[in-house]
């Protein structure tokens, strides 16, 4: 069973990353904003979070990596939100940052609709396409069947329009 103690053990990211992005909120809000109060709000987005999310997940997934590239790239944008225009310079470094790391993210989600793609050329169903997902992406189990059902939908209605096509070439 599990127990609340279990899952904050377990999850410790998720009782922590409330209240370092509370503290960062009160602070960026609570007046005007040197260099040093944006930069450690900076650090804590950009850095302190996905490294924490790493030291709590990095033994249970293989996408962790891939996460916390995503959580940094997230960072950046929050901190734009969170620092005023005026105090941005160091952000202004660190914006290319976050479209290389979006751009790894997007050639990662080219490889999950690869993975979609061929099965759905090898005729696979549902089940088998969900277990690859699951295998390949390291996605959670119940998003790997919906991502399946989706590309069985898809490929259904591609056959459909398929066969109207044809159907309305015979008939010119």
């Amino acid at each position: 069973m599990l127990t609340p103690s279990k899952l904050i053990a377990d999850h410790w990211f998720l009782a922590l990353a409330p209240i370092v992005l509370a503290v960062d909120s009160v602070v960026a809000n609570s007046g005007p904003i040197d260099g040093l109060v944006a930069f450690g709000v900076i650090f804590d987005l950009v850095l302190l979070l996905p490294v924490l999310y790493l030291l709590c997940y990095r033994k249970r997934t293989r996408g962790a990596i891939v996460r916390a590239l995503g959580l940094a790239c997230l960072g950046v944008w929050a901190a734009t939100k969170l620092i005023p225009e005026a105090d941005r310079a160091l952000l202004s470094y660190l914006e290319p940052l976050r479209f290389v790391g979006l751009a790894v993210l997007v050639v990662l989600e080219l490889a999950v609709v690869r993975v979609i793609y061929q099965s759905l050329s090898a005729g696979d169903g549902q089940n088998a396409l969900a277990k690859k997902l699951a295998d390949n992406s390291d996605t959670p189990e119940w998003v790997s069947r919906l991502l399946a059902w989706e590309a069985v939908l898809w490929r259904k209605l591609f056959s459909f329009v398929r066969s109207v096509l044809s159907r309305n070439r015979d008939d010119v």
